[in-house]
């Protein structure tokens, strides 16, 4: 596993480096508009899991991708163009106020009638390993459920911030969102399809929300 500080001045360059990537798609996404007529279907934070049908996202240059994006910048769509936005364990990756600003941008694109599908871990599923309840062993092991609970939770040090429902639900609505749903509380990690899309295949513990307008 890199280490975080070496992750964190790469990403710090990639912030200003990646602008002219953003620039060009929003000329791009812009001008000749989605693929198809119901709007945009987005990964953010793609990482090493590319979705066919979507436009994969990333920061990272060296993963397989469609944008190469810094998510604390502006997103390179128009306002109400995307029909879903879609990422699975990034937000925690954010200080809270990068993960609202991102929020907002993802309010600001969303089309009306769209949904946004947002993963992190929970810290339910958390407390869970800390009381012996859940096993876990990543990414690294420990004997004490106290410790593998909190390394669980921040990866080493690659999470910035932690999610309950709450938290989140708090978050989105500060940035607009008015209809907040725990979707892992009744359907646990269940890929889910949205049109012509299916995602999901989240981990076991992650919370997962669906926001909209």
């Amino acid at each position: 596993m890199i280490r975080q500080s070496i992750k964190d001045a790469y990403f710090q360059l990639v912030r200003y480096i990646s602008l002219p990537s953003t620039w060009t798609a929003r000329v791009r996404y812009g001008l000749f508009g989605p693929p198809r007529p119901e709007g945009f279907f987005v990964h953010l934070g793609c990482g090493f899991k590319y979705l066919d049908g979507l436009i994969n996202v990333d920061g990272n240059v060296f993963r397989k991708i469609d944008l190469w994006q810094d998510l604390r910048n502006r997103l390179p769509f128009p306002n109400k163009s995307c029909k879903l936005v879609y990422s699975s364990h990034t937000l925690e990756h954010m200080f809270p106020y990068e993960a609202m600003g991102l929020l907002r941008e993802v309010r600001r694109v969303l089309a009306d009638d769209g949904v946004a599908r947002i993963a992190v871990p929970s810290m339910e599923y958390a407390l869970a390993i800390a009381r012996g309840d859940r096993a876990e062993d990543w990414p690294r092991p420990f004997e004490d459920s106290v410790a593998q609970a909190v390394n669980y939770l921040f990866c080493d040090g690659q999470h910035k911030y932690a999610y309950n429902f709450n938290i989140i639900e708090t978050f989105a609505r500060q940035c607009g969102f008015s209809r907040v749903v725990n979707y892992s509380a009744t359907h646990g990690v269940a890929p889910k399809s949205y049109g012509p899309v299916t995602v999901g295949d989240e981990p076991e513990g992650s919370l997962v929300v669906e926001l909209s307008a």
